[in-house]
């Protein structure tokens, strides 16, 4: 084959295929560039080079795409299929190199230089390499199908052509990828060349002995399912013959195709194979095929591949939070920080979010929009109330009216296995002789362990890892521990008053406008009365019992409105006629007394409806010393009542009080609303103050609220509900608030509307409290227990200079 190269010759690239030295290779040529080469090669020129295409565009290659080794090659045959597009038959004539590339546009053309083959002598290594090489493609055609006994009679005929030509021969019959063949055309050495055939033909022999057992089992198991079914068809005929039809075995049909299409291991399918089986023996009318049955119907209710695909949109999933709920920054911001992850990250292998904050304040709505911004499903799973375990694993299929935990029915009812299930009111999960929720719920909210979560009822294994989780809670430590430490904690604190109008005006008026028939146009409020109801008709961190309250006003004017009695002028509700709508306010805060008293401090309390004003009641008798406590409190708060009464009595010099008032006075200290309990240690430095005023007979100003729990050492120590108060003694007209000073960073999470007008003192020490809320002993009247500020700030002045006056005495 070997004759001489011409110095330049046009290039055609191979994409899918080589051509060896001896092969004929056919081929269809569509791109334009090899098009254009076809259409202006001279009919005497016969002559191209062919080079594989390693790389890059396979419609635009470039010159460095090309491989340097390829194939002289000769024209057997041109036929057009249509204007731009050919049929070509080429056949190899010997190695060539690709030196230079002298031509690209309109058609590959190049500079080629000629590879002579080595003369190889025969010898017994090239006859055995030969015949090993021969043999190894014997057993590949034997084995795998897509050789033809065609290529082994060729192979034969050429052998004793040398090992060149059957190497070359061998090499373009083989199925090998494309980088495998062209690195045999590169191996000049035919001896290497036959080696490399040997490996690759060892390799591929030996995949090919596997598929084929594949293919057994395959085939012995498909043989064995017609069988059976032949076998049950049989059976069915004859039963219908007898007129002994088993109903059962005809719903066993069903459910064992149905079986096969499930993403299960092979222990389950087994597991159900042998439920289907007992089925089929069963009748209807017995108790084990109704159970049967129904574990089988459920098998197949749950998603176990249908899921939906998830929106990481941010910018979406911002404007999603911003039009379902105002205010709450810091928690939307977490919430897209969480997107955020889960964006860049692409699973959910991450932590599990827990809402906590008082009712009404929105959780579960939140979890609703999280959702929608995901593009995800969701749905509400209450476990409030919840006392057996098996709620949540689900009952075993043999008890009588048995089913699956509530995991399992929330994804049966969503029918996708990622959705957004949230966990409502997880702290008021309760526990008895039935077992503990809390601790089944441990293994759903691990993300290491909730990918094969086994319901009792199901009896396989289910994947829970690609659903995202939120609890929600109202009191955070009513949550066990271990299950605690495995959830992230978001805290929403309650809406502020401002929060509240912004949230009436903009969302909950519209809305129920709509649902009660009236329009904007007949109904109206003015913020004040908004404010009205807010302060005096609702006491709730959320806006639940404010959206009760507005809906009441608007079935009203509705009434009215739908009488006709009305002149069809708007109804403008303002502040004065809310209470003829809602009746008289139904609640009074605590505002601050008017005057400085003796024996009277304010405190500052949380509850779950938000902060409140609390006072704290003091009063001396002649007696022995002994200490009354009223009120209705709990054992932290008596126990911040003696540590308070000790810290003062020890402070009775400095404070100037005679230490016979204590040994020959009993006190009485009561907290008011005695019907609510109370409890907790942040009014000990009130309660402290109470004690000292009462004690050295010093009125408390009026205008100072107080918290912070105390130690016998004096110290003011940090307390919890800081934003809550603040907006609580903001609302009850206090103008100072003294907090501990570790507290002095929560204030940063008060808004700013809040903090405006307020003076706040950071108290380290009792000391530093009663500085600023003991009015001096001097100022004291007989027989008047009551000053007002006027002359309390003319004479704290008078009083701070003689200190400093005795201080320098001393």
């Amino acid at each position: 084959m070997e004759e001489d190269v011409p110095t330049r010759l046009p290039i055609i690239p191979l994409v899918s295929s080589v051509l060896f030295p001896g092969g004929v290779l056919s081929l269809q040529v569509g791109i334009d560039r090899n098009v254009r080469l076809l259409k202006g090669l001279p009919d005497d020129q016969n002559l191209i080079a062919a080079f594989c295409q390693k790389q890059g565009d396979k419609e635009n290659p470039r010159p460095e795409d090309l491989s340097q080794i390829g194939v002289l090659a000769a024209i057997v045959q041109r036929l057009p299929l249509s204007s731009d597009r050919y049929q070509l038959f080429l056949q190899g004539r010997q190695r060539v190199e690709l030196v230079q590339m002298l031509q690209v546009e309109p058609y590959f053309e190049g500079r080629l230089r000629e590879i002579m083959p080595r003369p190889i002598a025969k010898s017994v290594k090239t006859e055995a390499l030969m015949n090993k090489s021969m043999s190894l493609f014997e057993k590949l055609v034997e084995s795998d199908s897509k050789y033809s006994n065609e290529l082994l009679n060729i192979l034969r005929m050429n052998v004793n052509e040398g090992p060149d030509t059957f190497a070359d021969l061998l090499s373009s019959f083989v199925n090998f990828p494309l980088e495998e063949k062209q690195l045999l055309l590169e191996t000049v050495n035919p001896i290497e060349r036959i080696e490399l055939l040997i490996d690759y033909i060892q390799r591929d022999l030996g995949k090919a002995t596997v598929d084929r057992e594949l293919q057994r089992q395959i085939q012995s198991s498909i043989d064995r399912r017609e069988r059976e079914s032949y076998l049950r068809e049989q059976l069915r005929v004859i039963q219908d013959e007898l007129g002994d039809t088993n109903v059962g075995e005809r719903e066993a049909d069903t459910y064992r195709e149905r079986i096969e299409t499930l993403p299960l291991a092979d222990q389950h399918k087994l597991q159900l194979r042998r439920e289907v089986t007992r089925l089929g023996q069963l009748s209807p009318s017995s108790s084990d095929y109704a159970v049967i049955k129904g574990h089988l119907d459920t098998v197949f209710q749950v998603p176990w591949t249908e899921k939906t695909e998830d929106q990481l949109d941010l910018a979406k999933a911002e404007a999603i939070l911003e039009e379902r709920h105002y205010g709450l920054d810091k928690v939307k911001e977490r919430v897209l920080e969480f997107l955020a992850v889960l964006k860049l990250k692409g699973d959910l292998k991450g932590p599990i979010l827990c809402f906590v904050g008082p009712p009404g304040v929105g959780k579960t709505s939140l979890g609703a929009a999280i959702a929608d911004a995901l593009g995800r499903k969701f749905v509400r799973m209450a476990v409030g109330g919840v006392t057996d375990e098996s709620e949540i694993r689900g009952h075993r299929k043999t008890y009588i009216g048995a089913m699956p935990g509530k995991l399992i029915q929330s994804y049966v009812q969503i029918g996708v296995n990622n959705p957004l299930i949230m966990i409502d009111e997880i702290d008021k999960i309760g526990k008895d002789f039935r077992g503990d929720p809390s601790s089944a719920l441990l293994e759903v909210l691990d993300p290491k362990q909730n990918h094969a979560f086994v319901d009792r009822y199901l009896e396989i294994p289910y994947d829970l890892s690609h659903t995202l989780f939120i609890a929600t809670a109202n009191v955070l430590d009513m949550v066990p521990g271990p299950l605690r430490d495995r959830m992230e904690v978001i805290r929403l604190s309650g809406y502020t008053e401002m929060e509240k109008l912004h949230i009436s005006t903009k969302h909950l008026i519209p809305e129920l406008l709509e649902n009660h028939g009236l329009t904007t146009a007949q109904v109206a409020m003015t913020d004040e009365a908004i404010l009205h109801t807010i302060r005096d008709y609702t006491a709730e961190a959320g806006v639940r019992n404010l959206e009760r309250k507005l809906a009441t006003i608007l079935r009203k004017i509705a009434r009215k409105v739908a009488s006709g009695n009305d002149s069809g002028a708007p109804y403008i509700v303002d502040t004065e006629d809310i209470e003829s709508y809602l009746g008289l306010p139904a609640f009074e805060h605590e505002f601050a007394e008017r005057q400085a008293e003796i024996g009277v401090t304010t405190g500052l309390a949380w509850t779950q409806f938000g902060g409140e004003i609390m006072f704290i009641e003091a009063t001396r008798m002649p007696g022995s010393g002994r200490t009354t406590v009223t009120g209705q409190l709990g054992d932290v708060m008596r126990e911040s009542v003696t540590a308070a009464y000790s810290y003062v009595r020890s402070k009775a010099k400095e404070l100037e009080i005679d230490d016979k008032v204590f040994t020959e006075n009993d006190i009485h200290i009561h907290f008011p609303a005695g019907a609510i309990p109370k409890d907790g240690p942040s009014a000990g430095v009130a309660i402290a103050s109470c004690i000292a005023s009462v004690m050295g007979e010093r009125p408390v100003r009026h205008d100072v609220a107080m918290t912070g729990e105390i130690t016998l050492r004096g110290k003011v120590l940090s307390v919890g509900g800081i934003r809550e108060k603040v907006m609580a003694a903001q609302r009850a007209n206090i103008k100072t608030v003294v907090l501990p000073e570790g507290n002095r960073k929560d204030l940063s999470e008060v808004p700013d509307e809040v903090k405006e007008g307020l003076k706040f003192i950071f108290a380290e020490r009792v000391e530093d409290v009663w500085r600023e809320t003991l009015i001096p002993l001097f100022l004291a009247k007989a027989g008047d227990r009551k000053y007002d500020e006027a002359e309390y700030a003319a004479d704290h002045q008078k009083s701070e200079r003689e200190k400093s006056e005795r201080a320098e005495q001393r």
